[in-house]
């Protein structure tokens, strides 16, 4: 009987000291599991699309710039033509602005020139009489003509002509002015019609680049996780089209059982070794700390029946690093 009592006294004891090496460690080193991962990328596209051809199947292997989708905007042949109206209506109505100037200058340049014409035929007629007038006063000796000039009485002739050729100076300048003016309205460069189509057109570029990148390609080499699309089938704006993760995982998950949390924090150095390569080994960067306790997967769990509880870690590791794919690792906290 006392055999009996003794052996369950041993098995009680080792499952306490188990229990105990479970969660605590005399060194003090923090142990815990997770598994190499990667960053998922959706490729979608900002409009809705209809798939026109898919180039690559779930897991293949793809290159930079590899050709995944060949895609169909739904909307973009719509919001093309309704762009290309509106640059043509703007383009309309400048040009009849435009002719409107032209023909408005054209007539002041028509007055301008038949004011001119006839203000300077009077200008030539009143030369032409006081020129008359001095040959016969040459001839003329009379002595009220010598008074009038001694006393400075002016010419009624030299007057008008004064006058004609200020109205002259005057006439020209106005309606130069009217001309400038237009001119300067006509070949501006900041005309709002203009602008308008400017800015029309920078649209029409942007659609026009878009037909012609609607080829999705490989943002880096990789691996094909999901495709979540068929040919054929239209795809609302943003919905997914495929699943695209880097060829090398960049990143561990871990978990750390609830009652060691506190010795971990962001920037800490982790050691990384397989679970099933014992020789293959790793250094990462804990960069992210989950924000609540969540039950531990049983493939990280130190016994997959005894359900466990922790905080998920995200730990940042070299791109170049030898791990594969979900491969379980061991990790370990650098002090």
């Amino acid at each position: 009987m006392k055999k009996f009592n003794l052996i369950y006294l041993v098995a009680i004891l080792i499952c306490v000291l188990l229990l105990y090496s479970l969660f605590f460690k005399a060194d003090s080193t923090v142990t815990f599991y997770g598994f190499a991962d990667n960053k998922e990328t959706e490729i979608s596209m900002e409009n809705a699309i209809e798939v026109e051809k898919i180039f690559v199947t779930v897991g293949q292997k793809v290159k930079k710039g590899t050709p995944l989708l060949n895609v169909v905007s739904a909307t973009l042949p719509i919001k093309t033509s309704d762009v290309e109206y509106k640059i043509e209506e703007l383009q309309t109505k400048y040009n009849l602005w435009k002719s409107d100037l032209d023909w408005r200058i054209l007539q002041y340049e028509i007055e301008l020139k038949e004011q001119t014409s006839k203000i300077q035929s009077q200008i030539d007629q009143l030369k032409v009489k006081l020129k008359n007038n001095k040959e016969l006063s040459k001839k003329i000796t009379s002595i009220d003509l010598v008074v009038s000039e001694s006393k400075g009485i002016t010419n009624p002739t030299q007057i008008k002509l004064a006058s004609l050729e200020l109205e002259l100076q005057q006439t020209q300048e106005i309606i130069f002015t009217q001309i400038n003016n237009l001119k300067s309205e006509r070949f501006a460069q900041n005309n709002p019609i203009l602008s308008e189509i400017k800015a029309q057109e920078a649209q029409l570029e942007y659609y026009i680049k878009r037909k012609r990148d609607e080829l999705i390609v490989a943002p880096a080499d990789g691996l094909i996780g999901n495709v979540h699309c068929k040919e054929g089938e239209k795809i609302t704006s943003f919905g997914a089209l495929i699943s695209f993760y880097e060829e090398s995982p960049n990143l561990v998950v871990g978990y750390i059982h609830e009652e060691l949390i506190l010795k971990i924090n962001i920037d800490d150095s982790i050691a990384i070794y397989s679970s099933s390569r014992p020789d293959i080994q790793n250094k990462g960067v804990v960069k992210t700390l989950g924000s609540r306790i969540v039950e531990i997967p049983p493939r990280l769990r130190k016994i997959k029946e005894l359900k466990t509880f922790g905080r998920e870690i995200i730990i940042e590791i070299p791109p170049d690093n030898p791990f594969l794919q979900k491969e379980k690792v061991i990790l370990n906290l650098v002090y």
